[in-house]
């Protein structure tokens, strides 16, 4: 009768170590199958980017130049030199706070783009348009930053968006 009892437990310890190795297995091949599909997602556009500048901030506050006749008020920012930057030969896409600015003119040590803000009121009208005009110049001792706009309404909505979202600029080479 022992003898038959310790067959049973053998027999039952025996299969729950079988489903328990097959579970295992399953979560094992479900595990290695995602992985497997995570890394073969690969773009197949074969566009790979190289970060050639950027700058981030909390915020942006523009000033009015006094001896200025125009309205332009600026956002200005000394920077440090950009080594590898080649308008002529290279391209180069500009984001601005993960919007790809399509407005862009790209010279040899330049960067110039428009961008066209609209603010809307909590009803959804609009209650400012503005522009805003972007110019980077990689010098050869110093990179600049220059955010301008026209008049002081337009400034004050674009230093509370800046405030509210922060300035994320990129200028990314497609290689």
């Amino acid at each position: 009768m022992k003898k038959i009892i310790g067959m049973v437990i053998l027999y039952l310890l025996s299969f729950v170590i079988i489903v328990v190795a097959v579970f295992c297995g399953i979560r094992l091949y479900k595990e290695i199958k995602a992985e497997s599909y995570i890394n073969g997602s690969i773009d197949i556009s074969n566009r790979f980017t190289q970060e050639s500048f950027n700058y981030s901030s909390t915020s942006a506050v523009f000033y009015h130049d006094l001896y200025d006749d125009t309205d332009t008020y600026a956002f200005e920012k000394d920077l440090l030199k950009v080594e590898n930057f080649d308008g002529k030969k290279k391209t180069y896409q500009v984001i601005l706070n993960d919007y790809v600015l399509l407005n862009t003119k790209i010279n040899a040590g330049s960067v110039f783009a428009t961008v066209d803000m609209d603010f809307y009121d909590t009803n959804g009208n609009v209650v400012n348009s503005a522009v805003m005009k972007i110019s980077v110049k990689f010098l050869s001792n110093k990179t600049t930053l220059t955010l301008a706009t026209t008049g002081k309404e337009n400034a004050s909505f674009l230093e509370q968006y800046f405030a509210d979202n922060g300035i994320r600029l990129r200028i990314i080479e497609i290689l």
